[in-house]
């Protein structure tokens, strides 16, 4: 199955890796003395083409314990989410709602449902500025997985030689732009088995018929690293985190004390927008997920005008606001998976707007200024 970027690239990374010696003194995080406790760490690049990392503190007994889950449940959790929401797997149920007709039902898997179910929240929640209907948009320019393989061709009526040199046909912005009505999507759950209604919306563009197609790359990276926290912690392992490229991560607790963070709180860092290396906001999380989005990671340029892969259903084309980066912290990562893109999408002032009815979500804005760009935060207090 050819691999595919689901979002950003890595924008958020952990300030401190996994201390492997011992601090000399006696640590108990939340009534559990990890003193003793040792670390181990997973990672493979097999899946979302990126990394996807699972790092534990546990005791040392515990190890073949995980050892087990890594290679067999968890490494499932990564096949399973990523091969059910690409566009071009196999067996993906995305890709069989994208090639299927108007109007028609098709049986999915439970993972698509809740996949869908939340997408159609963030949606509703967002009024739309995280929209999952845009899959033809985000091909029309550039950013669908056939054109991260190194063998792009000219092969759809609406492509051009270097996608990258030349804009897109402004008949086909517009026309995909219809599509993007996610509302249109009817999901429901009958005698135990999970059914999507394909989209009855369509556009003729030179003699040829285009319906709606979806692409829940803003979503799954998050989706698989809440699935995953979860398996570890039903498994009795409380004490780490899960990180999907850096950009979509599964916070657990910490069990070593971090300068500047409270005991149990992992330090994040988040990559400046502007200053490459550097770190422009350092939050400290606890038993939360984090997702972060931006515009300057997947990007090309034309005539010194950049066009991101993130895209604003409103137009049909790259968002164009002034948030050059978002991140949002709170219980599901794969909402604030949606949630921070759709903040990038709004632009600062309905951003805020948003970030005000979201309950339980902290953000932090990095909005452009004429010097550079400001920081817009609702975090307060160390830990969030």
């Amino acid at each position: 199955m050819a691999k595919k970027t689901l979002k950003a690239a890595v924008c958020a990374v952990l300030a401190i890796l996994l201390a492997v010696g011992l601090c000399g003194c006696k640590i108990v995080v939340d009534g559990v003395d990890v003193t003793d406790y040792t670390s181990a760490q997973y990672t493979t690049y097999d899946f979302f083409n990126t990394y996807c990392t699972v790092a534990c503190y546990l005791p040392q007994d515990k190890k073949d314990d995980l050892d087990k889950l890594w290679k067999g449940e968890i490494t499932s959790a990564l096949e399973r989410v990523e091969g059910l929401l690409s566009q071009d797997g196999e067996n993906s149920d995305v890709r069989a709602y994208n090639e299927a007709a108007s109007g028609e039902t098709l049986e999915i898997d439970e993972i698509t449902y809740d996949a869908l179910s939340l997408a159609g929240q963030a949606y509703r929640d967002t009024e739309g500025a995280f929209n999952p209907a845009l899959a033809l948009s985000v091909d029309l320019w550039g950013f669908s997985p056939r054109f991260n393989e190194g063998t792009y061709s000219p092969e759809k009526p609406y492509d051009r030689q270097d996608h990258k040199k030349e804009l897109p046909d402004n008949e086909y912005v517009e026309a995909f732009r219809t599509l993007a009505d996610f509302s249109t999507v009817e999901i429901y759950e009958k005698d135990a088995k999970f059914y999507v209604v394909k989209s009855d919306l369509s556009v003729e563009v030179g003699n040829q018929t285009y319906t709606q197609q979806l692409d829940l790359s803003g979503i799954g990276k998050g989706y698989c690293a809440d699935m995953i926290a979860e398996i570890l912690r039903e498994n009795g392992f409380s004490f780490g985190y899960v990180s999907i490229g850096g950009s979509s991560m599964a916070m657990l607790k910490n069990a070593r004390k971090e300068s500047g963070a409270d005991l149990g709180a992992w330090t994040v860092s988040v990559l400046s927008p502007t200053q490459s290396g550097e770190y422009y906001f350092k939050a400290y999380v606890k038993d939360k997920s984090l997702a972060t989005s931006g515009g300057y990671q997947q990007y090309y340029e034309i005539d010194g005008i950049r066009y991101s892969h993130i895209l604003d259903a409103s137009t049909g084309k790259p968002y164009d606001s002034d948030v050059l980066t978002a991140s949002v912290y709170g219980e599901s990562a794969a909402l604030c998976d949606a949630y921070s893109t759709a903040f990038c999408v709004l632009g600062g002032k309905d951003a805020l707007k948003l970030a005000e009815k979201l309950d339980g979500y902290t953000y932090t804005l990095a909005v452009k200024t004429e010097g550079g760009f400001s920081v817009k935060t609702n975090a307060s207090g160390k830990t969030l």
